[in-house]
């Protein structure tokens, strides 16, 4: 292998190889009868295994919702064990925080899926080169080559998280909004995160569910 094919290597495939977090919407469902003001006092539930999860998941999304001028709160200081919820508990832990809907995430599976990455052609440029044999002529002042490094396909995985996140009025406990979600090759739980929380801000703000 020529030096020049080993340095491009070096500097492409880490590039090839790491794959950058994508989310999106696989389905989502909203209450065509609702006509109400957008909502602006929310409550954020992360259902997870561990506290410390549920606690950095609410954290979250209670600072970029209070980035858009919504006033949230985390749930984990009024409802300290989510296994059995109903609206008596509820009612109770809210009372008087004036909160009119709630955000409910969490997680429905993880799965690996393959993936063929294509053979590609990277043009790599070697600049000027002055004194170049083959450029002995009036243009020596500017040579620019090209050469071509070719990567032959391969196949590769990754894991998609599926996510579960959902709108409800406190007022009525009805369902308003809700959406499943899968986030490709995420380097991290907070990778996950971060990405459906800024994608559901967006939606619910799009749809005027929330202010």
């Amino acid at each position: 292998m020529k030096p020049l094919y080993k340095h491009i290597l070096a500097v492409i495939l880490p590039i090839i190889l790491s794959s950058c977090a994508n989310t999106k919407f696989t389905k989502q469902w909203i209450d065509e009868d609702f006509n109400e003001q957008p909502f602006d006092d929310i409550l954020v539930l992360a259902v997870a295994d561990k506290m410390g999860n549920r606690q950095d998941t609410e954290d979250y999304v209670v600072e970029k919702l209070g980035e858009t001028g919504i006033n949230a709160m985390q749930s984990y200081d009024i409802l300290p064990k989510t296994e059995i919820i109903d609206r008596e508990a509820v009612g109770k832990a809210i009372d008087g925080l004036q909160l009119d809907a709630v955000i409910v995430m969490f997680a429905t599976g993880v799965t690996e899926e393959e993936y063929f990455i294509p053979s590609r052609r990277f043009g790599v440029y070697s600049g000027y080169g002055y004194g170049h044999a083959h450029y002995g002529s009036f243009y020596n002042y500017y040579p620019h080559a090209v050469n071509y490094v070719y990567i032959p396909g391969y196949d590769n995985t990754h894991y998609v998280v599926a996510l579960e996140t959902s709108l409800f009025d406190l007022n009525t406990g009805k369902m308003v909004w809700s959406g499943q979600s899968n986030t490709f090759a995420p380097e991290s739980v907070d990778d996950v995160i971060h990405n459906i929380t800024v994608l559901t801000i967006n939606e619910l703000k799009k749809k005027n569910i929330i202010k």
